[in-house]
C-alpha cells in the first residue's frame, strides 16, 4: 500500500471522519484530586492492533450515566443500551451484531466482567460492577491480533482502568433523568429516573484505597409490545377500541394491543479497592464488588371495552376481525439479582526490567431470580400462579499469570498462562404466588460447565530502526462437561467434550517516515461454544432437542492493514480489515430436516470486510475546540450455510453497512464546556435471509442520533451540567424500541 499525500488522506477522513478521542488540551477539569490510574495491565495493550484510548477528561465531556456509555463514540462500535440502566447492553463491533455477546471481552483491572456463560441478548458484560465514578481510562482493542487474549477477542476487547488516590479524595454527584418517549401504539409518555454516586479514598504510606457507592433508580420505556393472532370464538368476542393494525418486519399483518416489559429498575453498587505496596518491587490490589438489582416489568393494555374497562385476554373484535389475546401476553414479570465480585492482583518488576502479574477473580450470581405471572392484570399484578427461574450459583473463575520483558536489545517477549471455568445452573419451578417462593414442582432445568486452559508466547522483534515484527501463538485446551437437561419427569445428561487449538498471530510494522506508520496484522482466533449454547434446550420423547451439544467452535482468520499519521495536534487513521469466520454460532432454522429445527447452529462460512477511518484533532481553529470523528463501511455476508441456504449471499444480521460518528467539544469562557455528538448507523437486517423490510417493532433500524451537553464549573469543586440524548427524539428499533429524547441534569462536587 503506497502512502498518498497527507492532504489527500486528511481530506478523505474529513469527508467520512473517524471518532476516537481527542488528545488532551488545557482545560477546566472536574476530576477528583490527583489519582493514579491503576494500569498494571497497561503492557497488555501493547498489541499489534487498532487501539482506541478514552481518557477520563473525554468521559466528562459526554453524557455518561453507566460505564457502558464510555464506548458511545468509539469507532465502528455500538453498545445496545436501550435505556439508562439496561442490564443487557451488548457490544456490537466490526464483526459482531447485538446478539453475539461472546465475541467481546470486558476487563476491569484484569478482572473479567464478560458473561461468557451465554451468547445472546442476556450475555452483556456486567457493566454495573464498574461505575463511571471510578473509571480512569478505557482502552479498546479491535480484533484477535494479540496472543494475550482468548478467542472471544474475535471482536472487541475493552480494558477499563480504574483509579487509586494519591491523597485524601472524595466526590459525589446527583443526576436526574427524564425521557420523552413516543410510539405509534399508545405507550408514549414521560419516564423518569435518578442516579446518585459517591466516592471516598486516600493513600497513607504503602496503602491506598477507594470506596465507591452508586444507586440508580430509573423507569424505562416499553421494551416489547403484545400482539394478537387473527381468529377465535366470534360469539364470545368483545368489541374493543384502542388496538393498532400493524405489520411485523416481514410484512405480515398483526394487531398490537398492549405494551409490556415497562421496566422499573433499582440498581445499587458498592465496591472497595485496596492497594498495598508489599515491597519496593511488588504491589497488590484487592477488589470486592457487590451489585444488586430489583426490577419490575409492568404491562399496559391499550384496549377498552364499551364500558371503558381494560381488556387483557380472550377473544376480541377489532377492525372488523376476530382476534385472540393469549392469557400470558400482558402477564407482568420481575427479577431480583445480587452479584458479587472478588479479585486479587499481584504485580511487580525485576531488576532486569522484566514485569510480572498474577490476577485471580471470582464472579458469582449469588441471587438470580426471574419471576413470571401466568395471568395479566389486574389478577396477575396482585400475585397468583406463575413460575420462577433461578440461576443462583452460576458464575465464573479466572486465573492469569503473565510476564514480559526484553531479550537483548531488539526483542520484547510476552508469556503467560490462563485458566477459567464457567458454571451455569438454571432451574424453573412453578409457584403458587409468582411474587413469593418457588413452592411448586420443578418444571425444567439445565446446567453445565466449560473450562479453558491456555498458554501463550509473543515476541516483538525490532529488527531495524523503522521495522518491527510481532509473532505469537496461543494454545488453548477447552472442555465442556457436566451438561444436563431436566423436565418434570426426565433428566438426560450430555457427554463430556474436549479439544485443543493453536491460534497463531503475526504483524509487521513499518515507520516509513516521521509520524507515519503502516501495519499489516494477521490473527487466528477460536471462540468456543458457551454453556447455554451447548446445553440449553428441551426434552421430547426422552430425547434432547432444540440444541446441539456437538457444536463446533467459531474459527476466525482476521486481517488488518492500518495506515496512521500522527499530527501536531492529533492523528488520523485508515484501516482495511477482513474476517473469515468458519462455523459461526447463530440461532437459525435447519430446513434440511423434517420437521425443521430452530436452535443455535453452526453457519458454514461468513465474511466481514470493511474500511474504517478516524480523526482526532485538538484546538481546531481556536483554542479549546476539539473534534473527533469516524466512518466505517462494513460488508458482512453469509457465504455458505448448508442448513439454511436462503441466508447465502445475504447481509449478516445486525451489522450495519455504515457506522459514523462526530463529536465536537468546545471549552469557552471561564468554566464553561459544550459538546455535540452525532451517531449514524446505516441499513441492517435482523433476519439471516434479509426478509425483514418494515421498520417497526421487531426490526433493526438505521438511525441518526444527536447528543449534547453543557457543563458549568460555577464554583470551586462544584460543577453543574445539562445533557440530552437523542436530541431529535428519533424513533428507532433494535427489535425493542430505543429510548426517546432523554434529558440528564447533574450536580457534582469534588474535593
Amino acid at each position: 500500500m503506497k502512502p498518498r499525500s497527507s492532504g489527500i488522506c486528511v481530506l478523505v477522513l474529513l469527508v467520512g471522519p473517524g471518532l476516537l478521542h481527542a488528545a488532551d488540551a488545557p482545560q477546566q477539569t472536574t476530576t477528583l484530586a490527583p489519582v493514579t490510574v491503576h494500569a498494571s495491565d497497561t503492557h497488555v495493550t501493547e498489541t499489534p492492533a487498532v487501539t482506541v484510548h478514552i481518557d477520563r477528561a473525554q468521559l466528562g465531556r459526554q453524557n455518561v450515566t453507566t460505564s457502558a456509555d464510555a464506548l458511545r463514540f468509539a469507532p465502528n462500535l455500538q453498545v445496545r443500551a436501550r435505556y439508562i440502566g439496561d442490564p443487557n447492553a451488548i457490544i456490537s463491533g466490526r464483526n459482531a451484531g447485538t446478539l453475539q455477546s461472546a465475541r467481546s471481552l470486558v476487563y476491569s483491572n484484569g478482572l473479567l466482567l464478560s458473561n461468557l456463560m451465554t451468547n445472546g441478548w442476556d450475555g452483556a458484560p456486567r457493566w454495573g460492577m464498574v461505575t463511571p465514578e471510578e473509571i480512569g481510562a478505557v482502552d479498546v482493542l479491535y480484533g484477535p491480533y494479540s496472543a494475550l487474549y482468548p478467542g472471544n477477542s474475535i471482536g472487541t476487547t475493552v480494558l477499563i482502568h480504574t483509579r487509586l488516590p494519591q491523597r485524601l479524595t472524595a466526590g459525589a454527584s446527583v443526576q436526574f433523568m427524564r425521557q420523552d418517549f413516543r410510539d405509534a401504539y399508545g405507550a408514549g409518555g414521560h419516564y423518569e429516573g435518578r442516579h446518585a454516586a459517591a466516592s471516598l479514598g486516600n493513600r497513607q504510606g504503602r496503602w491506598s484505597w477507594l470506596l465507591t457507592l452508586d444507586r440508580l433508580d430509573n423507569h424505562g420505556q416499553p421494551m416489547q409490545y403484545a400482539t394478537a393472532r387473527a381468529g377465535g370464538d366470534a360469539d364470545a368476542a368483545v368489541s374493543v377500541e384502542g388496538a393498532t393494525a400493524d405489520r411485523n418486519p416481514g410484512g405480515t399483518p398483526r394487531l398490537v394491543y398492549g405494551a409490556n416489559s415497562i421496566e422499573h429498575t433499582v440498581q445499587t453498587q458498592a465496591k472497595l479497592k485496596l492497594g498495598v505496596d508489599l515491597t519496593d518491587h511488588v504491589a497488590a490490589l484487592f477488589t470486592l464488588g457487590w451489585w444488586h438489582d430489583d426490577a419490575e416489568d409492568r404491562t399496559r393494555s391499550f384496549l377498552r371495552d364499551g364500558a371503558g374497562q381494560p381488556v387483557t385476554a380472550g377473544a376480541i373484535s377489532a377492525g372488523g376481525t376476530i382476534w385472540t389475546l393469549p392469557a400470558s401476553g400482558l402477564a407482568p414479570t420481575a427479577s431480583e439479582d445480587t452479584h458479587r465480585l472478588y479479585g486479587v492482583e499481584l504485580n511487580g518488576h525485576l531488576a532486569n526490567a522484566w514485569r510480572w502479574t498474577a490476577v485471580a477473580s471470582h464472579y458469582e450470581f449469588a441471587r438470580a431470580l426471574a419471576r413470571s405471572a401466568d395471568l395479566p392484570p389486574p389478577a396477575g399484578s396482585l400475585g397468583g400462579a406463575g413460575s420462577i427461574a433461578d440461576n443462583g450459583g452460576s458464575g465464573w473463575d479466572t486465573l492469569d499469570l503473565r510476564s514480559s520483558g526484553p531479550l537483548g536489545d531488539t526483542h520484547m517477549l510476552y508469556a503467560g498462562l490462563h485458566g477459567d471455568r464457567y458454571v451455569l445452573d438454571s432451574r424453573v419451578h412453578a409457584a403458587g404466588d409468582w411474587r413469593g417462593s418457588a413452592d411448586g414442582p420443578l418444571t425444567s432445568a439445565f446446567a453445565g460447565r466449560t473450562q479453558t486452559r491456555a498458554a501463550y508466547l509473543q515476541d516483538v522483534w525490532s529488527f531495524a530502526p523503522e521495522w518491527a515484527l510481532t509473532v505469537g501463538a496461543r494454545w488453548e485446551q477447552w472442555r465442556a462437561y457436566g451438561g444436563l437437561r431436566t423436565d418434570a419427569a426426565t433428566t438426560l445428561r450430555y457427554a463430556d467434550r474436549q479439544r485443543s487449538d493453536l491460534s497463531p498471530k503475526a504483524a509487521l510494522e513499518w515507520d516509513f517516515a516521521p509520524d507515519w506508520q503502516l501495519r499489516l496484522a494477521y490473527g487466528k482466533a477460536v471462540r468456543y461454544p458457551t454453556v447455554a449454547e451447548l446445553f440449553q434446550g428441551s426434552i421430547s420423547a426422552n430425547a434432547i432437542v432444540g440444541n446441539d451439544p456437538n457444536l463446533r467452535p467459531e474459527r476466525d482468520n482476521s486481517l488488518d492493514l492500518t495506515l496512521k499519521r500522527q499530527l501536531d495536534r492529533g492523528h488520523w487513521r485508515i484501516s482495511l480489515f477482513q474476517d473469515r469466520i468458519a462455523d459461526a454460532l447463530y440461532t437459525q432454522t435447519d430446513i434440511t430436516v423434517t420437521p425443521t429445527v430452530t436452535s443455535v447452529q453452526n453457519i458454514d462460512l461468513t465474511r466481514i470486510r470493511g474500511i474504517e477511518g478516524e480523526l482526532a484533532l485538538t484546538d481546531l481553529w481556536t483554542p479549546g475546540l476539539d473534534l473527533t470523528a469516524s466512518l466505517a463501511l462494513n460488508d458482512a455476508k453469509t457465504l455458505r450455510d448448508r442448513r439454511y441456504p436462503a441466508a447465502e449471499d445475504k447481509w449478516f444480521p445486525r451489522i450495519p453497512r455504515l457506522r459514523a460518528s462526530l463529536f465536537v467539544d468546545y471549552r469557552f469562557g471561564t468554566g464553561w464546556d459544550a459538546s455535540l455528538g452525532i451517531r449514524r448507523s446505516g441499513r441492517q437486517y435482523g433476519a439471516l435471509d434479509n426478509s425483514d423490510f418494515v421498520d417497526t417493532y421487531g426490526a433493526v433500524s438505521a438511525f441518526t442520533v444527536a447528543d449534547a451537553k453543557l457543563r458549568w464549573r460555577f464554583a470551586p469543586q462544584w460543577t453543574a451540567s445539562l445533557g440530552v440524548d437523542n436530541l431529535t427524539n428519533a424513533r428507532y428499533w433494535v427489535y425493542h424500541p430505543y429510548a426517546g429524547r432523554t434529558w440528564v441534569g447533574e450536580v457534582r462536587w469534588d474535593l
